[in-house]
């Protein structure tokens, strides 16, 4: 039993030893020589594209410096040229064949970028279209010059988008390419994801290159820097275009000076709109004997000279100091233009009866003043003086009034003034008449003296005004674009819907019978306005209706006809139903300016100047107690709450789409 099972044992060895041998076998003889290195596995041969893209942008640079460095050397423009366009057709064919010789995604990458190396061929082939001969062959150069013009804009435009757009993405896409192309397999998601970066960065920036190119076309100039310089107004030019003799401006600045270039710009602007206009810019420094002359001792000054009438306007030559000057360049430099152009007018004001400009105590405290009013006259070249009892106004109205204005009396007229007032307006002369409803006289009289009636009831709407108090009251703010054609609101007719203007309080006209005055209503009201009969700012059907009031006329009579050396004789008034048009707070709205000083160039027959005044100084901003608590709830709570909201939204947005794809 023993033995049996020790040769059951020396069996099994041996079984093992057996098994052992045959997956060990024994070493060659010369198993104990170094054996040679295996040889490494033959790597995929190199594909094509790793020196393909040198190769194309190669290929570009011949044809930059062919066309654009050497075009005038034709062996080498056309070797280099020809070369270049030779490289890229041989790397693009050689592309199309390695995406054939492909399979899986690397062929679907090798075949979009062979498609965008083909797109950038045809731009090439688009560029020679736009060459001497490429023009030659294609019969543009045989075509009209407005046609040609277009179409070679067109190409232009055209093979340098198509070249852009075929390279940005091609390179992109070889260089996420790069590093897989040794390997077996590639990640053609990341080289999709690389090209289409690289298309949308081409279309991004072809986009900007035709908006700036675009831009450029219009003839258009926006500034925004803070010293900004007016530019001439359409006033001021028909100011200029009035000249029928020549005017000579001489400007003088330091040579490279940055106002001198600023106010030069706005010379210029003016020479272009009459040629009977000479601009000069000279250095003081190098014309002595000229800036002598000019009584000039210092630089930034402007000098208009005509005949023997000279005007000085000093802007400065330091941009920090000049830049105020800059910006009111177009009103200072038309008030020097008409002190040329013509003699010095003179405009009377009437005062004795609590007129708005003489308004004193809490009148001028609630700002029913006519400050800027009476600058506007000045800057149109009138002298301004008062007129009352003891200038003549109760007897005859002197006989150098050019204007006689009466600006929302408090007091009524004595009888003999309205008979003044009268005699002048039948003689031929100028008046404007602001009359004011809140007076609570009878200024009938004064209405009557040009042929109209004043009705007193205040006009109300409740529907379009202006928030000033914010209550009921403010339903006499009214607000007005209806303006007719007369030469008096002109420039409010051509922008009517740009111009609204504000009658913060106003009353109405009407027409007296009879009379051979021509009366005019050029500023009414829109529909929805009613007279506050019984004063209760509420609208009675019964007793009161909405309609469209008048708010100005322009009454005027021809006395005579112009003669030699002498004006036409003619009576000119302009009668306004609410006195506050003209005062100060009022005069922030734009338009209310435009409106007194396109009658005032209408009364002094001047209507072809009518037009803007531009000016780019800064505007006074005013916050009232409700805005600025809007402005601090807004910015302390509402703001951050939008963008708190914004943030929970996108984040639970996010979640849920992860939890979807989870």
């Amino acid at each position: 039993m023993n033995d049996s099972r020790a040769q059951a044992g020396e069996a099994e060895i041996s079984g093992k030893d057996e098994g052992a041998a045959r997956r060990s076998p024994e070493p060659p003889p010369d198993a104990d020589k170094q054996a040679p290195p295996a040889a490494p596995r033959e790597a995929p041969a190199l594909r094509a594209g790793g020196w393909m893209v040198p190769a194309y942008a190669g290929a570009l640079l011949l044809l930059f410096l062919g066309e654009r460095v050497v075009p005038t050397i034709e062996w080498a423009r056309y070797g280099l040229s020809g070369l270049g366009v030779a490289t890229l057709i041989l790397v693009t064919a050689l592309r199309f064949a390695t995406a054939l010789r492909e399979t899986g995604e690397r062929r679907a990458v090798e075949r979009a970028l062979a498609i965008l190396s083909a797109l950038g061929v045809v731009a090439v082939a688009a560029y020679f279209s736009t060459t001497d001969a490429g023009r030659a062959l294609l019969g543009v150069a045989k075509a009209a010059p407005d046609v040609r013009a277009r179409v070679e804009s067109a190409t232009t435009v055209g093979w340098i988008a198509l070249l852009v757009i075929a390279t940005v993405p091609l390179f992109f896409g070889e260089a996420a390419l790069a590093p897989m192309r040794r390997a077996e397999r590639i990640e053609g998601r990341r080289v999709r994801a690389a090209t289409l970066s690289g298309v949308t960065l081409a279309f991004a920036a072809v986009y900007s290159a035709l908006f700036v190119y675009g831009a450029s076309q219009l003839d258009l100039k926006a500034d925004f820097s803070y010293y900004r310089t007016a530019r001439p107004g359409d006033s001021t030019k028909r100011v200029a275009e009035s000249l029928t003799e020549p005017l000579k401006i001489t400007a003088f600045f330091p040579q490279l000076n940055e106002v001198g270039a600023e106010v030069e710009g706005y010379l210029r602007e003016v020479q272009a709109a009459s040629p009977q206009i000479t601009v000069e810019m000279h250095d003081r420094l190098l014309v002595p004997a000229l800036a002598k002359e000019a009584k000039v001792t210092q630089d930034g000054v402007i000098v208009l000279s005509r005949d023997t009438s000279r005007e000085t306007l000093i802007v400065g030559s330091d941009i920090k100091t000049a830049g105020a000057k800059l910006k009111s360049l177009d009103a200072d430099f038309q008030k020097a233009l008409l002190k040329v152009v013509r003699s010095r007018r003179i405009a009377y004001l009437t005062v004795g009866h609590g007129e708005m400009n003489e308004a004193a105590g809490a009148a001028a405290a609630d700002g029913r003043t006519a400050r800027n009013l009476r600058k506007l006259l000045e800057s149109q070249n009138y002298l301004v003086k008062d007129l009352g009892l003891a200038q003549g106004l109760g007897s005859e109205i002197p006989a150098d009034a050019y204007v006689v204005v009466v600006l929302g009396p408090q007091k009524a007229f004595l009888p003999e003034e309205v008979a003044a007032l009268k005699k002048y307006a039948d003689g031929g002369g100028h008046l404007l008449l602001a009359l004011d409803p809140d007076a609570k006289v009878d200024l009938d009289p004064l209405a009557g003296v040009v042929g109209l009636t004043w009705k007193p009831e205040i006009l109300l709407n409740d529907r379009v005004y202006v928030r000033r108090r914010y209550n009921e009251s403010d339903q006499a703010m009214l607000v007005t674009t209806r303006y007719s054609s007369h030469a008096s609101v002109s420039t409010l007719s051509r922008h009517a819907q740009q111009a609204p203007t504000i009658f913060p309080g106003a009353s109405s006209l009407d027409k007296q019978g009879g009379g051979d005055l021509k009366i005019d209503f050029v500023v009414r009201s829109l529909g929805e306005t009613f007279a506050d009969v019984d004063g209760n700012f509420k609208f009675d059907a019964q007793s009161e209706k909405r309609s469209a009031y008048n708010l100005a006329a322009a009454v005027s009579k021809e006395l005579a006809p112009a003669e030699e050396g002498k004006e036409k004789k003619e009576l000119r008034a302009f009668v306004v139903a609410d006195a506050d048009v003209f005062s100060d707070p009022a005069f922030r709205n734009e338009p209310n300016i435009v409106l007194a000083l396109d009658a005032f160039r209408w009364l002094g027959g001047e209507e072809s100047f009518a037009g803007e005044i531009t000016t780019n100084e800064d505007v006074r901003i005013e916050h009232t107690k409700e805005k600025d608590q809007v402005w601090f709830w807004a910015t302390i709570l509402v703001a951050p709450a939008m963008v708190l909201g914004l943030g929970l939204f996108i984040t639970r947005r996010g979640r849920r789409a992860s939890g979807r794809r989870s």
